[in-house]
């Protein structure tokens, strides 16, 4: 009977009901959101959107036809900044009256200006709409470049020729596809620039960690597991933007203040797929550590307290946010690439 009894209360648990509710709660108007993250040599870039309610309909997403931006370097004007191509855009397959497929709306545009600031320099964007506060926001002086080196050593390595099952012989067959897999160990050795004052830093892999070209393809895993990065964090998110969601690999200068420090990445799992026509460049893996400006790296450390798992009781995390009269972050950083070469051969 207690059986049964748990068996029906289990079902209505499950049994799923809908109930429309009226929200009745605050509205708060759009503003204007600016997104910038400058970097010394560079020409400035930022994206500029606007905020939205999270009810709103897909069209009052589209940013204003009318924004205008300026650029300003340690507090001198140094011209407007001009829409660029690189637009951000938001489409769906959908049909409206006259029975038209696709719909698409401008989520975010992209202004630039041919300047480029230099270490030290403080850069400040402004931006006006009509029917907008006026916003603006500033990094703190850009940081200077950093010394980065790399050591690898692979402690396991496999590799051999896929096979496929013949119907007609009866038998496997080898295929012209060459596989590679294994582990390694890297090292990576970071001077702190800056003596007697806190340092802000990013480390991650720049770009997809799976990437095919026809036959050939690659892809690593790594755990965050060095005591820089604090917590450990699966790398199960790759980033592909500067203002990414999930942010993995920051740090501060905490344990090695004016020294040397030595990230340690253990057992990075790599898999490869070599065809006939595969290019060495090809198997090469970037890696980023940055430098990051204080702003950047509290918005990208807000932006990684959200993502530890799933916290139903959790309290919400505001994201920072540097921007006056709206929202976004300006910041800066500089970026030292290292090129990891995969083994080909044992």
């Amino acid at each position: 009977m207690k059986n049964v009894f748990v068996l029906i209360l289990s079902l209505l648990v499950l049994v799923s009901c809908e109930k429309e509710i009226e929200f009745k709660g605050e509205q708060t108007d759009p503003k204007l959101v600016v997104n910038c993250l400058a970097e010394a040599g560079q020409p400035v870039k930022a994206f500029i959107s606007k905020s939205y309610f999270f009810l709103d309909t897909d069209e009052n997403t589209q940013v204003p036809d009318d924004v205008v931006a300026s650029l300003y370097v340690n507090d001198n004007l140094i011209g407007a900044m001009t829409p660029h191509t690189d637009t951000i855009w938001h489409s769906w397959y959908d049909y409206d009256e006259e029975g038209n497929p696709y719909h698409s709306y401008r989520l975010a545009t992209v202004f630039s200006n041919e300047y480029c600031p230099q270490e030290g320099d403080v850069v400040r964007i402004t931006a006006s709409a009509n029917g907008y506060d006026d916003v603006e926001g500033a990094s703190s002086a850009l940081p200077k470049p950093i010394d980065c080196q790399m050591s690898v050593e692979v402690t396991r390595w496999y590799g051999g020729y896929t096979q496929h099952y013949n119907h007609q012989t009866g038998q496997y067959e080898e295929d012209s596809v060459y596989s590679i897999s294994g582990y390694m160990d890297l090292t990576f050795t970071i001077s702190d620039p800056n003596p007697g004052q806190t340092d802000y830093f990013r480390f991650h892999l720049n770009g997809d960690n799976g990437i095919s070209i026809g036959d050939n393809r690659w892809s690593v895993y790594f755990d965050y597991d060095d005591p820089i990065f604090g917590t450990s964090l699966e790398n199960d998110f790759v980033d592909f933007s500067d203002l990414d969601l999930r942010p993995e690999g920051v740090f501060t200068d905490v344990l090695f203040d004016g020294k040397e420090y030595q990230i340690k990445i253990k057992d990075l799992h790599f898999n490869m797929d070599l065809a006939a026509d595969y290019n060495p460049d090809f198997y090469r893996v970037p890696f980023n550590v940055e430098h990051l400006t204080k702003e950047y790296y509290n918005y990208l450390n807000t932006c990684n307290q959200g993502e530890v798992g799933f916290q139903i009781w959790a309290e919400p995390i505001q994201t920072f946010s540097n921007v006056k009269g709206g929202y976004g972050i300006v910041a800066g950083h500089t970026v030292e690439t290292l090129w990891l070469d995969l083994p080909l051969e044992e």
